[in-house]
Parts: structure tokens; sequence; C-alpha cells
């Protein structure tokens, strides 16, 4: 079963500490972390502007299609931008620990960013594709690295501003795209063409970039949180659900044959109390090693209880089912645990068998085992019994 394969290099991984190491992951950073991703995302956009309009400063044969003063101007607006964007930076790593700076510095960072936008929006015009992809992207990005609350907040005015931009040039109060002269504008023109191109293609493969990134941490934190729902996270063994749903597969007449074998730590409550819940959960960690070390690949262990462990033998008869058993007991046995003061302790199992037969479903071949079980420990403790079915009851091995 490929599932199960999956967990078992999970667990090999080590995966309770990766899913610790996915706090490294973007969606999961501090906020003002994603403040410093958004300032330098900023700050490059308007070193893109501050490119742009330098080029054209320089090259004379493109002021034909330019409002050349507001060019000039805006540069240095692009330059004051760029410089406060950096220097934002700074202050969301030295003072990342304060909490005043956590809930105001996303908001001016947002703020800054938003505004900046705006107003280069309005420069190359409201419609233009340069605004509505940066528009739609940004967003969507944004929705995914901030709260709701910080988005919306400006969201909102920023979409008022570019509306209220759109209808007053459609009035004629104001210019549309006042950067450009009034007869550059249009899909006929090349400058303005390539122009938008230059705009478009950065911010597009930025934001695509970013967005398959998240949505591929997303997918993968998704994987992992399911995988380590079907495991227990003090002994990387299989959980109760995911033995259940193991044992759901097997319910079916063309299964191959299996052994149920069900394990209880003896006097554990005991442990607890006399050494302490630390103590009591290294003897299941020391348990659940040994019940690892004598399976094989196939095979499948999980705990399924408090002190109580199944292993579920595929392709095996009573008596390999009994030997498996007994060598884990005997292990199990010679394990030696210290307490806090120098005190060494021994930890012991009851084992229960159970043989699968094809009329037999699965919850029924666990009451068998658990009745050899009972009888196990009925019988002394630390030893195997397994059910017999000529008798319909246990039987000591």
């Amino acid at each position: 079963m490929k599932w199960i394969s999956n967990i078992r290099d999970l667990m090999l991984r080590n995966s309770v500490s990766q899913y610790l190491l996915e706090d490294e992951v973007v969606m999961n950073w501090s906020i003002l972390k994603k403040c410093m991703l958004m300032l330098i995302l900023g700050s490059a956009i308007h070193l893109l502007w501050i490119i742009w309009k330098w080029y054209i400063l320089i090259t004379p044969e493109l002021w034909q299609w330019v409002n050349l003063p507001i060019v000039e101007s805006q540069l240095w607006v692009n330059i004051i931008f760029f410089a406060l964007m950096i220097l934002l930076i700074w202050p969301c790593y030295a003072w990342k620990d304060q909490p005043t700076v956590q809930l105001l510095l996303p908001y001016l960072s947002v703020g800054l960013f938003v505004i900046s936008l705006c107003r280069d929006g309005y420069l190359v015009g409201v419609l233009s594709p340069a605004t509505m992809i940066a528009y739609v992207s940004l967003i969507t990005v944004g929705l995914v690295l901030f709260t709701r609350k910080i988005v919306y907040s400006m969201l909102i005015p920023a979409t008022i501003f570019l509306s209220m931009c759109m209808y007053l040039s459609l009035k004629g109060t104001i210019p549309y795209a006042p950067i450009f002269l009034a007869d550059a504008s249009g899909y006929q023109n090349s400058f303005w063409l390539f122009s938008m191109i230059f705009f478009i293609i950065p911010i597009l493969l930025t934001c695509l970039a970013l967005f398959e990134t998240l949505l591929s941490q997303w997918r993968h934190r998704e994987r992992l949180i399911q995988k380590l729902s079907q495991i227990d996270p003090l002994t990387s063994l299989f959980n109760r659900r995911s033995i259940n749903h193991c044992l759901e597969q097997l319910d079916n007449p063309s299964s191959e044959s299996y052994a149920l074998v069900l394990l209880d730590l003896d006097h554990f409550k005991r442990i607890n109390d006399q050494y302490g819940h630390n103590k009591g959960d290294e003897a299941l960690i020391l348990v659940s090693n040994v019940l690892n070390q004598h399976l094989r690949g196939s095979d499948i262990v999980g705990r399924y209880g408090g002190e109580e462990f199944i292993l579920v033998l595929k392709n095996s008869n009573l008596e390999q089912a009994i030997h498996v058993a007994e060598r884990c007991r005997k292990t199990i046995e010679e394990l030696q645990i210290f307490s806090e003061d120098g005190q060494a302790f021994q930890v012991t199992a009851s084992f229960g068998i159970a043989i699968s037969t094809p009329e037999l479903r699965p919850q029924q071949l666990l009451t068998h085992a658990d009745q050899a079980l009972y009888a196990a420990k009925a019988g002394g403790r630390n030893m195997v019994m397994a059910y017999t079915p000529q008798d319909s009851f246990s039987h000591l091995i």
C-alpha cells in the first residue's frame, strides 16, 4: 500500500522535526519578515521605473512620446520612494520584537507600497495593462501574505483613488496617462507598447513566481500535516486512526493472510507514578524502537492506545507471528531504563496474537487478539498468548 510506504519514509526522515522546520516557509514568516519581502519587491519596482525614466532622459529621440517635465520630476519621486522602502527594511529587522512596531509597521510598509503604485498607475493610465496586471497580481499575493485587515485597509482607498482618476479622466478634468503625450498612447504606438511590456513582465513574473512558491509550500504543508495526522507524535508510529484505515484495506477476501499482535506494557501506571511521566514516555519510545527493529518492511506497527501497541504481520502464519512476538518480548525485557536518581528499572510487555481467516472481519480479529492479550495478563504477564479457534480461547505459548 503506497500510503503506508510514504508514511514510513516520512517517519524515517524524522517527520516531527521536519514539520517544525515548516515555520521557515514564506507563509509562516513573521509579519515583519513579510514586510521586508514586500519592501524589497517594491523597491525593485521603483528601480525599474528609475531605469525607464533615466533611459528616456538620455535618449532624445524618445522625447516626442512623453511629457518630459513629468518624467524628470517623477524620476526624483521614484528615487525618494526607492530610498524610503530600503530604509524601512532596517526597522523591520532591528525592532522586530517590539509589539508597537509589529502593529504599526505593516500598515506603514503596505501603505507606502500601495500609494507609490497607485501614483505610478495613474501616470501610465489607470486602464493600462501594466496598472491592471499589477493591481490584480499584488492583491492576490497580498491576500496570501498578509491578513485581510491589512490588505483591505489599503485596497479600498487604492480602488477608490484609481476609480476617481478614471472618472475624472473621462470627464476631462485631469489628463489620462499624463506621462505620455496625448497622441502617444495606443496600441499602434511602439514606444507605448514596449513601455507596457517593460512594466508588465517583471511584475507578472515576480508575482507569478512568488505565488507559485506560496502555493507549492501550502500544498507541501497540507500533505505533511495529513501524514502527521496519521502518526503518533511521541513514538512516530502509526496512530489508531491509521491502523484502523489499514485494517479496513485488509478487509478483503482476496487479501493475503496476516497476523494481528496486540501488546500492552505491564504495570505501566506504576512506572508513571514511581518514576514520572517523562520516564514513562522514554519507555514508550524505547519499546517503539524495539518493535520497528524486529519487523519486516512490509509489516506495520502502531501505537493503539496509551501503553498498547499493535503489529500487523503480513503473510504470516501462527508460528511466524509467535516467533516475532517472542523475539520482541525478550528484547523489551532486556531494556534498562534509569530513573532520575540513577536507579535502573525494567519494562515488560504481554502479547496477544490472532491469525486472520477469510470469514473473519478485522474487528473480530482484534477482539480475538485482545482476548489473547487478556489471557497473557491473567496468566502472569510478560508472556505471549495466541488465540486458538479450536477451543475459542487463548493458548499459552
